[in-house]
């Protein structure tokens, strides 16, 4: 279906969804000035800031939805979030953008802190950090035995940070430094199983700990780190953090047109000729990819992009993430008088209790989180399978929650077509071979995006990328 700016209004914004004629398959192509690809905050911001520069503007969008990795689940208690959460007090470029669209957002901080800490379940039994630091089975340092095993990892790249300035990660200077994560924390004294527990089990960044730059696990050191030096606070919108994209794409004179994924682009004159999978041609100047490249490497590109460049758009990895939400029925850890929130080192993996009720006090839901290799053991396995799995293991680890869990949703970044992962994420030697080439125009096309910023991360990054585009497409 095609969504044009016209008819353009979302049930989140409580004007209804209005759907226009299905897209002309003629072979006559639409043209505007400009055409950008991808309605997730990156492409959507390149937009409005290319309108106010009087420019024609054409946003297509593969999903059926605008977003992109912005993605609530509005029909569930607490409006449960499977991609961004949330902005720090930090996050200028993004908050300001709230309070631009009268998105109304909320102080959401306190309830990540609020209660008990998450509980440590190691073999099937639950640790306090006392007995964690004497059990048997800790393979830590002795000077680190204290540590939680999903501490130890970012408190060694916090602690010993590769680069005074980590500002400078991706510079080729620092190309000696681009070492795996895993040879800098067995560098910290960590062995191979004490790495697997403490990182490879639920990575942040890459598969497990050999699968990424220890300079961007430096880099997000740095950036978290300057984060919290802003305040405690986190904000989300009210109600959802769609609101926020549903009003960026309802402030747009020109089209959004959905389910509109891109086939190929080719050269026509000085710009180019964007064609769709159903036959729909758009032609514009200049073209702005916000696109995840999992999601342009399907594109046909009719241009000869520099080598670097292709390497860098080829090759970058995407983060595999795969989320089970749950609701439960009864406050189990109220019988078993430990927190909701819990890591263990099995197949449970990390529970998230989501606090977004009328208080901090309420729990609306639990967000079992898969990261890495667990979580393309999840995507091999499938939905039933992997929600018969948690329940039973939790049913066992914490006998209270039997009877009382509940499947809700589940969704993997990997196994959507147009995300093919989480974000962007860099193996050893390619952060200070890629950033370079990364977002440099090929021909009239442009690129933004989360991944071509190399200065901040989530939102604040995907709007920072936005500005540096609609300054090479209409300079200043």
């Amino acid at each position: 279906m095609q969504i044009s700016r016209r008819n353009f209004s979302l049930g989140a914004m409580g004007l209804g969804l209005a759907l226009a004629m299905p897209a002309c398959t003629s072979r006559a192509a639409k043209r505007y000035d400009a055409v950008v690809l991808g309605a997730g905050v990156s492409g959507l911001h390149t937009a409005h800031l290319l309108e106010q520069a009087g420019l024609s503007v054409a946003v297509l969008e593969a999903r059926s939805r605008v977003g992109g990795r912005v993605m609530t689940l509005s029909d569930l208690p607490g409006h449960p979030e499977m991609g961004f959460n949330s902005m720090g007090s930090a996050y200028g470029r993004g908050l300001d953008l709230a309070k631009q669209l009268d998105v109304p957002m909320a102080e959401v901080g306190h309830r990540y802190r609020h209660g008990k800490p998450p509980g440590l379940y190691f073999a099937g039994e639950h640790l306090t950090r006392e007995q964690w630091a004497q059990h048997a089975g800790n393979p830590f340092p002795a000077a680190m035995k204290s540590v939680m095993p999903a501490e130890i990892a970012f408190a060694l790249a916090s602690k010993n940070p590769p680069l005074a300035d980590w500002t400078q990660w991706y510079a080729a200077e620092n190309g000696a430094l681009d070492i795996p994560f895993a040879q800098f924390l067995a560098q910290q004294g960590l062995s191979e199983e004490a790495i697997a527990l403490a990182y490879n089990h639920i990575p942040y960044h890459g598969r497990d700990a050999g699968d990424v730059s220890n300079l961007l696990m430096a880099f997000n050191s740095g950036f978290v780190g300057s984060q919290m030096a802003a305040g405690p606070e986190s904000f989300a919108a009210e109600g959802g953090n769609y609101k926020i994209t549903d009003a960026m794409a309802a402030r747009l004179k020109g089209d959004v047109l959905l389910d509109s994924p891109v086939a190929a682009i080719e050269p026509e004159g000085k710009g180019a000729l964007v064609t769709c999978r159903d036959g729909a041609r758009y032609a514009a100047d200049k073209i702005v990819s916000s696109l995840p490249l999992p999601a342009f490497r399907q594109i046909e590109l009719g241009f000869d992009v520099p080598k670097d460049q292709a390497e860098a758009h080829a090759e970058t990895p995407y983060q595999p993430i795969t989320i089970a939400h749950l609701t439960t029925s009864e406050p189990f850890w109220e019988q078993d008088g430990q927190s909701p929130s819990m890591w263990s080192d099995g197949f449970s993996s990390q529970v998230i209790a989501q606090r977004y009720g009328e208080t901090a006090d309420e729990v609306t839901g639990l967000m079992v989180q898969a990261r890495g290799n667990l979580a393309l053991e999840w995507d091999e396995l499938g939905q039933d399978a992997v929600y018969d799995r948690l329940i039973s293991e939790l049913g066992k680890i914490r006998p209270a929650t039997k009877g009382k869990l509940k499947p809700r949703h589940f969704h993997s970044w990997t196994q959507e077509e147009f995300s093919g992962g989480a974000w962007a994420y860099y193996k050893a030697g390619q952060a200070t071979r890629f950033l370079a080439a990364m977002a440099n125009p090929v021909g009239p096309v442009h690129f933004c995006g989360e991944h071509t910023e190399y200065s901040a991360r989530g939102v604040e990054g995907a709007l920072a990328s936005a500005e540096r585009a609609a300054l090479e497409v209409v300079p200043a």
